[in-house]
């Protein structure tokens, strides 16, 4: 009963959507505007250009998200595998840390170009910004979850003579779960914009790139670019809510999911 009364709440929510939406875009085209269906088209309209033009949105949406989710385990991994290390040694922590969150202050589409003299291959530079976002936030969020157990368990742990591998193993890694996937909540979607912005700036292809395409045309491919702001839009939470998904079943013991199960 709970998930036909959630599907019920999105069926509303997406009704909704559509009506406003179909209303502002009848009341601009009412107003005279001669480029009105280029503003805000009819999302019937714009439904019809990517079923007029299958080949091509599948090809650019596959090209963003296969290299999108390639670079978030990438990060993932890497990410985890410097926290980790920077939890054993503190000198790591200390050392490299500050330069890890400073990064940040590079804005990412500053590093695009420089990254494609260097890489010289779209495919490389959208595998590399999509793990430059994913491994701040996995780094940050993991080095957080191993640091937050209780120091009286690692007191228990440390009578016991556990070793270290123990001690990640029995006591670190399930503290840091609920920190990692809510690393990974955020990450997921800005993978894909990092790969987006190597289309919008440089790439040969992708969502982004059918953007850029979209506006150098002119209004009459604005239903193109819509279309590929919606399908960024969607992959986007799509990724949110397979991590959500994989949350619910790698760590039902946590509390927040077991309310939601309640």
């Amino acid at each position: 009963m709970s998930g036909v009364g959630a599907a019920l709440k999105v069926a509303v929510v997406i009704a909704v959507v559509l009506g406003v939406w179909y209303l502002g875009a009848f009341l601009l085209e009412a107003s005279g505007d001669r480029i009105a269906y280029a503003k805000l088209p009819y999302p019937h309209a714009i439904l019809e250009k990517v079923l007029a033009n299958p080949g091509t949105v599948l090809e650019a949406t596959w090209e963003t998200a296969s290299r999108a989710v390639l670079g978030f385990f990438i990060g993932l991994f890497v990410g985890g595998l410097f926290a980790t290390l920077m939890v054993q040694a503190r000198a790591l922590e200390v050392a490299f840390l500050p330069y890890v969150l400073a990064s940040q202050m590079v804005p990412i589409i500053a590093l695009v170009p420089i990254m494609r003299a260097i890489l010289r291959e779209p495919e490389l530079v959208r595998l590399y910004l999509a793990s430059y976002v994913t491994f701040f936030i996995i780094t940050v969020a993991v080095l957080r979850g191993l640091k937050s157990v209780d120091r009286n368990a690692l007191e228990l742990m440390a009578s016991l003579n556990a070793g270290r591998a123990t001690v990640l193993r029995a006591l670190r890694f399930p503290a840091a779960v609920p920190y990692i996937f809510s690393g990974m909540r955020i990450a997921a979607p800005l993978s894909l914009i990092g790969a987006i912005l190597v289309d919008l700036v440089s790439g040969q292809g992708g969502l982004g790139y059918l953007m850029v395409a979209a506006v150098v045309v002119g209004p009459s491919q604005a239903t193109l670019l819509w279309a590929a702001l919606l399908i960024a839009f969607g992959l986007g939470i799509l990724f949110a809510r397979i991590v959500v998904w994989v949350e619910r079943r790698v760590s039902p013991w946590q509390f927040a999911m077991r309310e939601q199960a309640a």
